[in-house]
C-alpha cells in the first residue's frame, strides 16, 4: 500500500511538472510580431493594379527567438538586428517594398527603423514614390509598445489623373491570446544569422506579396 501510495505522489509530481513546464512555455510565446502588407487601388487605378491585396504573417517572440539578439550595437558594429522585408508584388519587379529592422540596445530597449520605395505603373504610367526611403524611427521599452506603420502614395492629385494606389506597411505587438481574433495568420519563415532554419512558418509560395524575415550580424 505504501509503495502504490509512493506511486501515486511520483506521478502527481511529475504531472505537476509537466504542467510547469507548459505554463512556462505559453508565457515565453506570449506574444507575436504581426506584419501587415496592404495595396489599396482607387480611382480606377488600371487592369495591373486592379485588385485590393493585403496579407498579414506572424513571428512568434519565443525564448529562441531572443537569444538570436546575440550582439548590441557598438563603435564598431551595429550589433544583431532582426529584419523583415517585402511588400513588393512577385509579378512586378521593382514594385513597392519595405525593410523594418529592430536591434536591441545595452540599456535593454529596442530601436526599430521602417523604411520603403518601389515604382508603380498606373493607367499606363510609371511612378517612384513620393519621398523615398525616409524613414519611420522608434525606441520603445517593451514589445506590448510596438505598433507603427509607414504608407506611399502614388498617383492622386497629379499624373495620372484619376488612378491612384495607396501602399501600406505595418508591424505590431499582439498577444497570443489576440492573434487570430481577426481570422488566422500566417507564420513567416524565419531564419538565424548563418542562413540555418529558426522557424518553418508556412508555405508563402503562392500569396502575391512576398515577404522575408531573418537575423543578420553588422
Amino acid at each position: 500500500m505504501s509503495n502504490m501510495k509512493s506511486i501515486r505522489l511520483c506521478f502527481l509530481a511529475i504531472a505537476f511538472f509537466l504542467v510547469s513546464i507548459g505554463f512556462v512555455g505559453a508565457v515565453e510565446t506570449n506574444g507575436f510580431l504581426v506584419f501587415e502588407v496592404e495595396r489599396y487601388p482607387y480611382n480606377t487605378a488600371g487592369p495591373a493594379n486592379s485588385s485590393h491585396i493585403q496579407q498579414r504573417f506572424k513571428v512568434p517572440l519565443t525564448e529562441e527567438f531572443m537569444l538570436n539578439f546575440k550582439h548590441v550595437p557598438s563603435q564598431n558594429s551595429s550589433g544583431t538586428g532582426f529584419c523583415c522585408q517585402g511588400g513588393n508584388l512577385k509579378t512586378s519587379e521593382g514594385s513597392t517594398r519595405f525593410m523594418w529592422w529592430i536591434r536591441k540596445t545595452a540599456d535593454n530597449r529596442w530601436r526599430i527603423n521602417m523604411w520603403g520605395e518601389g515604382i508603380e505603373t498606373i493607367k499606363g504610367i510609371t511612378m517612384n514614390s513620393r519621398n523615398p526611403k525616409t524613414s519611420q524611427n522608434l525606441t520603445i521599452k517593451r514589445w506590448e509598445d510596438l505598433d507603427m506603420s509607414y504608407m506611399l502614395s502614388y498617383g492622386g492629385g497629379f499624373n495620372p489623373p484619376g488612378g491612384s494606389m495607396n501602399i501600406s506597411f505595418s508591424a505590431k505587438y499582439v498577444t497570443a491570446k489576440d492573434v487570430e481574433t481577426d481570422g488566422p495568420i500566417l507564420a513567416a519563415p524565419v531564419q538565424k544569422a548563418d542562413h540555418s532554419e529558426l522557424f518553418k512558418g508556412d508555405d508563402l509560395s503562392k500569396l502575391p506579396i512576398e515577404i522575408r524575415c531573418l537575423f543578420q550580424e553588422g
